[in-house]
């Protein structure tokens, strides 16, 4: 118990320890950010700049790089120094876990956790990007309205995304601010394409490449995506309807077995202990975890095949 209380302790301090260097590096940034600021002016732009130049020499993590689209693609947009303490959290409180509760029931809560907050990010996401795509057919007709008018497509991008709604109309605001400090409208669209997962936006950063390249009608080309996606839509209500017994059965053959565990140790507890007492136990135990889990992985990625677009 003393050996417990003397290793939380030190972690407490390594946590301590590491907020303070996350503090004095963030206060460095800040002081470095606005001594520049205060060469250029203190103009809004050349601040925005900055912060985006900043950003992407912290994204060169790929851990946090990752974390961090997981996070942006459900709509929170936290700075990258803010998930790099979020994860330092996490990996201090996965360190007490293992000490509270041993090695292997520690690792069996760090995964159950990680794979719970997987779901539950991703999760978010996908209904995000669900409601991303339902609105993007509208958006593009905005923007073939501003272009009818002469204007060009990064005026019509900033003029329709003012007046979009929740959750295309940030995405698209940062589309324009991106562009407005100099990146290529193609470069800008693409990368949002990367994080959010939204692959009728990499069709349209192609089109506006070739566009810039080689010239050429782009409302043309918006309205051959609006007909896509819209077309695509139906075909994916349709393939749901038609799927949606396979899927319930897929479903009930996942949680059947587990539900199955639980019933038995709720009713009775050493009945996997004596098992697990066992060598032979243990293996069929083991087998029969891995073929579970296999399972529901081939379910899984059977039942995903059916949405691919």
């Amino acid at each position: 118990m003393s050996l417990v209380i003397v290793a939380l302790v030190a972690l407490l301090l390594i946590a301590a320890a590491g907020f303070l260097v996350l503090q004095a590096t963030a206060k460095e940034r800040q002081e470095d950010a606005d001594l520049r600021l205060r060469v250029l002016g203190g103009q809004d732009e050349a601040a925005a700049a900055l912060l985006e130049s900043q950003r992407e020499r912290e994204l060169r993590n790929p851990i946090l790089r990752w974390s961090c689209h997981l996070i942006w693609r459900t709509g929170v947009d936290l700075e990258p120094a803010a998930v790099r303490r979020i994860l330092l959290g996490g990996l201090l409180l996965a360190i007490v876990v293992l000490l509270i509760f041993g090695v292997l029931a520690g690792i069996a809560c760090i995964t159950l956790a990680f794979i719970v907050g997987w779901l539950v990010l991703t999760q978010m996401a996908a209904r995000r990007r669900i409601k991303i795509i339902s609105q993007f057919p509208s958006f593009l007709e905005s923007v073939i309205r501003v272009l009818v008018a002469g204007n060009t497509l990064e005026e019509a991008l900033s003029s329709a995304s003012r007046e979009a709604p929740e959750p295309i109309r940030p995405l698209f605001i940062n589309v324009s601010r991106q562009v407005r400090l100099g990146a290529p409208l193609e470069a800008v669209l693409m990368q949002m394409a990367e994080i959010h997962d939204l692959r009728d936006l990499k069709v349209m950063a192609l089109a506006a490449s070739i566009n810039r390249k080689f010239g050429g009608s782009m409302r043309n080309v918006l309205r051959s995506l609006i007909s896509g996606i819209r077309t695509r839509e139906n075909a994916a209500r349709e393939l749901r309807a038609l799927t949606a017994e396979t899927r319930f059965s897929a479903v009930v053959l996942s949680v059947i077995p587990t539900l199955l565990v639980v019933f038995i140790i709720w009713r009775n507890p050493g009945y996997y202990t004596q098992i697990w007492a066992d060598h032979s136990g243990r293996l069929l135990l083991c087998t029969a975890i891995i073929l579970q889990v296999a399972g529901v992985f081939v379910i899984w990625r059977m039942m995903k095949s059916t949405e691919t677009d």
